[in-house]
């Protein structure tokens, strides 16, 4: 079966063992990419992903297909081709992208 690459903006809690960008922070959203056969496939990959790194998935904001993708400005373009660019990278990972709070962007992940 084929793969397609996804793209899901998702809120997470942050675990009390999260280091790097989300060290010290109670929850964030960020955008995150992976191959998968479908949507479903997606989310049960980055769910396993979100567990293995200490994060809760609060809520999946939205899903879509790379390649359908529309985008709101220049920014949110670009950061998301860098998503997809590292995707190819890693084909077989979930792949993170920039972090957001509250108050804006807090920083970019790999």
């Amino acid at each position: 079966m084929s793969q397609t690459a996804y793209l899901v903006s998702c809120e997470v809690l942050c675990g009390e063992g999260s280091d790097g960008a989300l060290e010290g922070m109670d929850r964030a959203s960020l955008i995150v990419g992976v191959y998968a056969t479908s949507e479903d496939d997606a989310m049960a990959k980055i769910e396993e992903s979100f567990e293995e790194e200490g994060y809760d998935l609060v809520e999946a904001e939205w899903i879509c297909e790379a390649s359908a993708m529309t985008w709101e400005d220049a920014e949110a373009e670009a950061e998301c081709k860098d998503i997809i660019k590292h995707m190819a990278d890693f084909p077989e990972d979930v792949v993170y992208g920039p972090l957001y709070a509250s108050s804006g962007e807090v920083s970019a992940a790999a």
